[in-house]
């Protein structure tokens, strides 16, 4: 499937202020909310304000990542952000090329 027509990236109204690769959720007002530990949604790649209409992407790739090796499976964690633990979904992993960057698998994401 391509993703090239944007069909798996949604924008939303952020809920509250949303950093920089923030794993999505929606909220019971259907607003972008930070990701608590259930029903992934996407990630944002840019910083919004609360009430500013959020890209959430499903598909492409992440930038500025810190802290990560090649090849690590990335999980949304209770507070929102990226990282390496737990068995929450896989939502991406880091590419070899360049470890600050990301491939977001699949808009359906993974489970382990």
């Amino acid at each position: 499937m391509s993703l090239a027509n944007n069909d798996y990236n949604w924008r939303l109204v952020a809920a509250a202020a949303l950093p920089e690769n923030t794993v999505i959720t929606v909220d019971g007002a259907g607003k972008a909310a930070k990701f608590s530990g259930t029903s992934p949604l996407g990630i944002v790649v840019q910083p919004y304000n609360a009430g500013e209409r959020a890209a959430i992407i499903r598909g492409g790739k992440l930038g500025g990542l810190t802290g990560f090796s090649a090849g690590a499976l990335l999980r949304g964690q209770a507070d929102g952000t990226l990282g390496t633990g737990g068995a929450n979904a896989i939502l991406a992993i880091v590419t070899s090329e360049d470890t600050a960057t990301a491939v977001i698998i699949t808009g359906a994401f993974l489970h382990a």
